[in-house]
């Protein structure tokens, strides 16, 4: 089983991108899951609709709340997954660029959280890259979520710290110009896990 994890700040485009990736994988005869953090449980999505839905939630219970949720989505989910390849939707980086860089918590604590519930490490990670003015233009007509109402500096912040999170594990991560057209995109991710073999 090979994971792969799609980062990125709202608007850049994952959920189109983990979707055509989906169906490449199955036209190639593969098994693939998608799994969004956080969700994908039933714990998960009650916590889901408490993060973003809550106005009284202080940083610490944001941060704690996550890891609830990924705890449960790795205990349920990802180590009992019969699949090639799992997709997901953010996974523990997304806690150190929001909660780390964006909101100004304790980024050793964090890891020490990632250990303490053994989050797998994605055998490869896709960050979308865009501007937060470009991103949230492409939302312009959706309602904002609690965290997505946090700002711009804010947001400036989890992009920053996203792109030193991905300079600091080359191996692991792809950045991708997320202004590009979807199937440019699409074909830079593809050529990206094919690479090597190292993938499929």
């Amino acid at each position: 089983m090979k994971i792969i994890s799609f980062e990125g700040i709202e608007g850049v485009g994952k959920t189109t991108q983990i979707n055509l990736l989906k169906e490449y994988l199955e036209h190639k005869g593969f098994t693939a899951q998608v799994l969004r953090e956080p969700g994908s449980t039933n714990t998960g999505e009650k916590i889901r609709d408490i993060l973003l839905n809550s106005d009284d939630i202080s940083n610490e219970t944001e941060l704690l709340l996550m890891f609830a949720a990924r705890s449960e989505l790795i205990c349920q989910k990802i180590n009992n997954t019969s699949c090639d390849f799992l997709l997901l939707d953010r996974f523990f980086d997304a806690s150190i660029a929001y909660q780390g860089y964006g909101r100004k918590l304790s980024i050793e604590f964090i890891k020490s959280l990632i250990s303490f519930i053994d989050c797998p490490i994605p055998d490869k990670s896709i960050l979308l890259d865009i501007s937060v003015n470009d991103g949230f233009s492409r939302k312009s007509n959706d309602i904002k979520d609690r965290i997505e109402s946090a700002g711009n500096n804010f947001f400036n912040n989890v992009r920053d710290g996203y792109l030193k999170i991905a300079e600091e594990s080359p191996d692991r991560f792809l950045v991708i110009d997320a202004s590009n057209e979807i199937n440019i995109i699409h074909k830079e991710i593809i050529n990206y896990i094919n690479y090597k073999n190292e993938i499929i």
